[in-house]
């Protein structure tokens, strides 16, 4: 097993997080981004720092996806519409603190398949989150207020996320 793909692959190709798109109309294509999943804290705050980091983060990286596409179509940049959010939640039920994260096919502590909650009678402190962002662009040659470079969003991401496209060739 290799070394994990990088966070902007396509979603064949990472499986579990990437990018994927499909043209709509002329000029205009739905581009959607799925996170790579995070581990959180279930408390109010560490979920809603967590969630926020998430979503932004997709939304980038779809962002990133469309600049990459206008390019590639000869554009100069793009606008954004329709902008969708999902995000999935899953609660860590099998927790132990002292082993970590189950599954735990046999638990000395309790039933055949122990309860839920461990042998320390409390929930898991854990939840796990994924989020996807999807949007429609419309690749533009001449720009408006409000619309996107290609160019500068790629550059401008490049900055924030080095790396997530990957080594550069050789």
């Amino acid at each position: 097993m290799g070394p994990a793909p990088p966070l902007l692959s396509p979603i064949e190709v990472a499986h579990v997080y990437g990018y994927s798109e499909r043209l709509i109309g002329d000029n205009r294509y739905e581009i959607s981004y799925l996170g790579p999943s995070r581990r959180s804290l279930r408390s109010p705050t560490a979920y809603a720092e967590t969630s926020a980091a998430e979503r932004s983060q997709a939304f980038d990286f779809a962002l990133w996806r469309a600049a990459q596409t206008a390019l590639a179509q000869g554009a100069a940049g793009f606008r954004v519409g329709n902008v969708r959010t999902d995000t999935s939640t899953i609660v860590d039920r099998d927790y132990d603190p002292l082993y970590g994260p189950g599954p735990y096919p046999f638990r000395p502590w309790g039933r055949p398949w122990g309860p839920p909650w461990g042998p320390y009678w409390a929930p898991s402190p854990y939840a796990y989150e994924q989020t996807r962002v999807s949007f429609d662009v419309t690749l533009l040659q001449s720009l408006g207020e409000g619309d996107y470079i290609a160019a500068d969003v790629i550059a401008q991401l490049r900055q924030t996320y080095p790396g997530a496209e990957g080594a550069p060739a050789p």
